[in-house]
């Protein structure tokens, strides 16, 4: 409640209108300034139809986040590792997994200057342009309110064009994953995850490697997979149909999402324990997903949730392609 009487404030309405104006001839920039405009918490931008047939993704270097102090930095993905990430590692800020029961901190980026970060498609292989970025980074974007959002934009497109230049814009996985008797499920973060209580399918964040090569959003997913509602299965495209990429407007984290053919039916989705989800729920019809959609809220319920940008891109592509 206070964040959104904060959007409504003279200041915040001025900062809003001069980021809006910046971003006028970025491409893109309509879209990015229709979702701040409208308070929206998401923004399709990869769309289903701009990857279709799509069966390989590779990725290829690219830079992390300029210095949020004055001091510019060299991002280019090897030296913004040496100069950030790196020293971070060594004096005990940040861990990279390498410790028994230790949490890697280090997350994968998406580069490129403007709106969108860098990708291209040819044929059936789509390449993204990635950077280091860590945890602590992406959770001060989730964590900063919008108008320092605002101001922290405004600050890129003045010096670089580019409103998410000091942004983290950590990349995730999204999966969508369908039983056999034709549904998916859906359920409420649980109260140890980001985004507590919103609605979300299997998600988690990409895992980092210094060679880019070894990136990989389709193992990430098969691992999300398995960790969140125990189903394993190795995902290709027989099963697997990557569908675009979301994200939030104001924190600037995306997520490839992905809609997978399961094998196993509804029961198996109804009778487990589930750590990332307080509980899931079935969906079976368009006019289910539309409500969801439309109205945020779940078959049988009365109060309205919130529903994270990258499931949303996959409800509605569900809505299109699948019912």
């Amino acid at each position: 409640m206070l964040e959104s009487l904060l959007c409504q404030t003279p200041e915040y309405l001025a900062c809003q209108e001069k980021v809006v104006t910046y971003l006028a001839d970025l491409p893109q920039g309509k879209a990015l300034s229709e979702a701040l405009i409208a308070g929206r918490d998401f923004l399709h931008l990869i769309h289903p139809d701009e990857v279709a047939g799509v069966t390989r993704i590779q990725v290829r270097e690219g830079h992390g986040s300029q210095n949020l102090n004055d001091e510019p930095l060299d991002t280019q993905f090897h030296a913004y590792l040496e100069a950030v990430i790196n020293p971070q590692i060594r004096i005990g800020l940040l861990a990279d997994g390498t410790k028994p029961r230790s949490y890697d901190d280090r997350k994968v980026r998406w580069s490129g200057a403007g709106v969108t970060g860098f990708w291209s498609r040819c044929q059936d292989s789509f390449t993204l342009e990635v950077g280091p970025t860590s945890y602590p980074h992406c959770r001060l974007d989730m964590t900063r309110s919008s108008l320092d959002a605002l101001k922290l934009m405004m600050r890129g497109l003045t010096t670089y064009q580019d409103p998410y230049t000091y942004f983290a814009r950590g990349i995730g996985v999204t999966v969508v994953p369908l039983t056999t008797d034709g549904n998916v499920y859906i359920g409420k973060r649980s109260t140890s995850s980001d985004y507590a209580g919103v609605l979300n399918f299997v998600s988690g964040w990409a895992t980092f490697s210094p060679t880019v090569q070894d990136i990989n959003f389709y193992q990430d997913a098969q691992r999300e997979l398995w960790e969140e509602v125990n189903v394993a299965m190795t995902l290709d495209d027989t099963n697997t149909r990557f569908v675009g990429m979301s994200g939030n407007p104001i924190t600037g984290e995306v997520d490839l999402v992905f809609v997978v053919q399961t094998e196993m039916p509804d029961r198996h989705f109804q009778s487990g324990q589930w750590e990332e989800h307080s509980y899931l729920v079935r969906i079976r019809s368009k006019a289910e997903v539309e409500a969801l959609l439309e109205y945020g809220l779940l078959p049988g319920e009365q109060e309205p949730c919130s529903v994270m940008f990258s499931s949303r891109l996959g409800l509605e592509y569900l809505v299109q392609y699948h019912w």
